[in-house]
């Protein structure tokens, strides 16, 4: 096994433990009885100390614990589509993104900018949630048996850079675009990478 393969294994395995300990403060979240970090690490199944290498402060896991609630599972975005459709699938994860990042902008503003800042600190906690990845994945299913892996591998990490707080970020503050005008500049980008007409 690769060097490469290795690190890729260790990356997807603390992406597991992250998601498994924002999934349990998510849970504790909605009981209103999040109390602490290492009560949501043993609820979890994690020891204390690997629980604050993913997250310094109560505030940041409650923060994105929050932020997981908006969310969809990858499984269930898809779920009522056909399977081999890719422009309805990719019409869903523009539509997806953008109606949660606007609706709740101010807030993955907040989560950006701790994030940010905590990585300064403590780059050994920068490792951010897998969802994205997932979900693009998840959306790009129909292309997995005519594209080579690398490409589609290629087209997924492309994607990353388009459905993020960041791309919001970019095209509002720097770039002055309105609502509609990124979501336009989402579609043309989306289209160009994926190499299908514009959805």
């Amino acid at each position: 096994m690769t060097k490469l393969s290795l690190d890729k294994g260790r990356i997807l395995q603390k992406l597991k433990t992250r998601e498994a300990l924002i999934f349990k403060a998510n849970e504790l979240l909605k009981k209103g009885t999040l109390v602490s970090i290492e009560q949501a690490a043993k609820e979890a199944g994690i020891s204390k100390a690997t629980a604050y290498r993913y997250f310094a402060k109560l505030d940041a896991l409650k923060r994105e614990a929050s932020l997981q609630l908006k969310a969809q599972a990858p499984e269930d975005l898809f779920s009522n589509l056909p399977d081999n459709d890719i422009q309805l699938r990719l019409d869903r994860l523009i539509n997806y993104h953008f109606h949660l990042f606007i609706k709740n902008e101010k807030e993955f503003r907040l989560f950006l900018s701790s994030v940010i800042g905590e990585s300064l600190i403590d780059n050994s906690t920068n490792l951010r949630g897998g969802r994205r990845i997932a979900i693009i994945t998840e959306a790009l299913e129909p292309l997995k048996k005519t594209v080579p892996k690398h490409e589609f591998n290629h087209m997924v990490d492309a994607l990353s850079l388009v459905f993020g707080i960041e791309s919001i970020t970019i095209l509002r503050d720097l770039c002055k675009l309105d609502n509609d005008r990124i979501l336009e500049s989402w579609r043309w980008t989306v289209a160009r990478i994926v190499g299908v007409s514009a959805v």
